[in-house]
């Protein structure tokens, strides 16, 4: 067991640039600086060389090379840990032809996390994904990414000014979401709902993509056309972290219609600002429980009523605003970072 302080650490965030805004990139960015304050000395794609552990974020093939390369090398005094992010079923209905070569990610991703030598889960839904891939049970941990908890997050000033520059009445609900606009985070539920509650303002906040280059265009291009003709809906597109917090101040309800996530980061973010959590009736939220921290949803009309019945219900929107913030602490990014650091220290 090394100490802590003499680690080194290199996360290997393949296409860094393109992955911006994106859950992995916060989340890698965020645990390397925390495993700073820590006394860890991490690097993100670094050159410093060499290093005592290498730790995947991404499963791109230059990842997959990697990993390959640094595995079968001499004298190997290195550790390789990897991040689950990339799964078959997160894959699906992401972007252009990704239904049609989702088969070829088995054997490849098989092989991918064959190379590591501790697998992390980010939550006990990835795990059972993971477990699927033959990965030995006793190698893998579930290490949420987390958010920092320490920080107050809640300006009600800013979120006032947010609504009052948006046009956003008193007695209207802001509710948003926040990921990018591909047919797997169901910008089309999202969509109908809002169409089903004219009263209220609702905003995408995520990357756009070209139509061309995602799964379903030509449905989502039908969607996008509608919600562009719909005054209580709008897609803003990809904005400065300023900006989004300013509107996750602002915002009332965080409806999250995803159909498939490994976690979610985005939600707890949410969870933080206030927003209270109208969410996709998945696995991967099993930590939320119906009517107690959130309220969850199956199909169209189901989100409809939740969105209704917060409106309506005072009462209710802050019991679920109360015990959702509490329910975040089992996220709070000092578990998560200090887990880490357990891990590495015991396996060098």
């Amino acid at each position: 067991m090394k100490d802590r302080r003499k680690l080194k650490v290199n996360f290997i965030l393949d296409m860094e640039n393109a992955l911006e805004g994106s859950g992995i990139y916060s989340s890698a960015t965020r645990l390397a600086n925390q495993l700073k304050e820590l006394g860890i000395e991490t690097d993100i794609n670094g050159k410093n060389y060499p290093y005592d552990i290498y730790h995947f974020q991404t499963a791109f093939p230059q990842s997959l090379f990697k990993a390959k390369l640094l595995s079968n090398q001499h004298r190997k005094k290195h550790q390789i840990v990897m991040t689950g992010h990339t799964t078959i079923e997160d894959f699906r209905n992401s972007f252009l032809l990704s239904n049609r070569i989702d088969f070829a990610l088995i054997p490849y991703l098989t092989k991918y996390y064959s190379y590591a030598d501790h697998l992390i889960a980010v939550s006990e839904y990835n795990k059972q994904i993971l477990l699927k891939y033959g990965y030995n049970p006793a190698r893998i941990r579930v290490i949420s990414n987390g958010i920092d908890l320490t920080k107050n997050r809640k300006n009600p000033l800013l979120g006032q000014k947010a609504k009052e520059f948006l046009g956003i009445e008193k007695d209207q609900l802001l509710i948003i979401t926040v990921g990018i606009c591909i047919y797997r985070k169901a910008p089309d539920i999202f969509t109908n709902v809002a169409l089903n509650t004219p009263e209220h303002v609702f905003l995408w906040i995520g990357k756009y993509f070209p139509l061309g280059t995602i799964a379903h265009s030509p449905y989502l291009r039908k969607k996008f056309l509608i919600a562009r003709n719909t005054h209580n809906i709008r897609f803003t597109g990809y904005v400065s972290r300023r900006t989004i917090e300013a509107l996750w101040n602002a915002a009332d309800i965080f409806l999250y219609v995803t159909r498939e996530e490994n976690q979610g980061i985005a939600l707890l973010e949410g969870i933080a600002y206030g927003n209270v959590p109208v969410i996709s009736d998945h696995p991967v939220f099993n930590w939320l429980t119906h009517e107690k921290d959130c309220l969850k949803s199956r199909t169209v009309d189901e989100f409809t009523e939740n969105i209704r019945r917060l409106a309506s219900d005072k009462s209710l929107y802050q019991k679920l605003q109360q015990h959702g913030e509490s329910s975040l602490k089992t996220h709070d990014i000092r578990k998560a970072v200090e887990s880490l650091a357990n891990l590495y220290t015991e396996i060098c």
